[in-house]
């Protein structure tokens, strides 16, 4: 009896402080550009409090991953422009990197395209998120904007 108790004690604590690992929060969306056939597609990233992601040119040694956003099928897409921060990022020097660019908090990013046969935006975005202390291995996030 004293094991069945402890082994629900120990599942008890496990699932009820689990905490999810990833510090940003990724949402996408899509609204009608400016022109016939024109799409913009909306990431918006919400960051905790004490993390950052880099920017689409994140600066420093060269070793900092961009956050960047790859189309599935690039032959239904025609690109009319780059994938643009809602903001400047922050610009810091840190120490034997170099001076780095970089978000904190709510940033979206857009990124305008124009197809007149997709049925969706398909691709993946790639990012990399740090603190002071350390910096995630770099992931990358699936997404599927119906049109």
């Amino acid at each position: 009896m004293k094991q069945l108790f402890f082994i629900l004690l120990m599942l008890t604590s496990t699932f009820g402080f689990a905490q999810d690992a990833s510090p940003v929060k990724w949402t996408f969306s899509h609204h009608k550009g400016n022109n016939p056939n024109e799409y913009v597609l909306v990431a918006k990233a919400s960051i905790k409090e004490g993390f950052h992601v880099f920017s689409t040119d994140p600066g420093g040694d060269g070793l900092m991953i961009p956050t960047d956003v790859v189309l599935n099928d690039k032959s239904v897409f025609n690109k009319t422009g780059s994938f643009i921060p809602s903001r400047r990022p922050i610009t810091k020097n840190m120490e034997g990197i170099g001076m780095v660019n970089y978000f904190e908090g709510d940033i979206e990013f857009t990124l305008t395209v124009e197809t007149s046969k997709a049925t969706a935006i398909e691709g993946v975005l790639t990012y990399q998120c740090c603190n002071d202390k350390m910096c995630f291995p770099p992931t990358d996030i699936s997404f599927n904007e119906k049109l």
